[in-house]
């Protein structure tokens, strides 16, 4: 899995190629952890394309991002998904919490 990190102004867009698996899982922490660093970031803007599957940790660790950000006053949200993943992130009311749009 490889993450792409673009960065124009106060707004990072996060590009996730491949699954969220176990070694996906540490590797989207860190990129978290990158963001989470730039003070100046007040947007996240996930692109989840391409990515599969993800595990119940890769939601875990997406859902304490959001939570981050709005403690901020940021936002996060997905701008493209998969069929599979929309229908899952749907089943378990993933929109509810944070915008998803495919």
């Amino acid at each position: 899995m490889d993450i792409d990190l673009e960065k124009s102004g106060d707004t990072v867009k996060m590009i996730i190629d491949g699954n969220i698996d176990t070694d996906g899982g540490h590797a989207l922490s860190v990129k978290i952890q990158e963001i989470m660093e730039m003070d100046d970031v007040m947007h996240v803007i996930c692109d989840m394309t391409t990515v599969k599957t993800i595990t119940s940790s890769g939601i875990g660790k997406l859902m304490n991002f959001y939570k981050f950000m709005d403690s901020k006053g940021g936002t996060f949200e997905i701008k493209g998904i998969s069929d599979n993943l929309y229908k899952q992130f749907m089943e378990i009311h993933l929109d509810r919490i944070f915008p998803i749009n495919k």
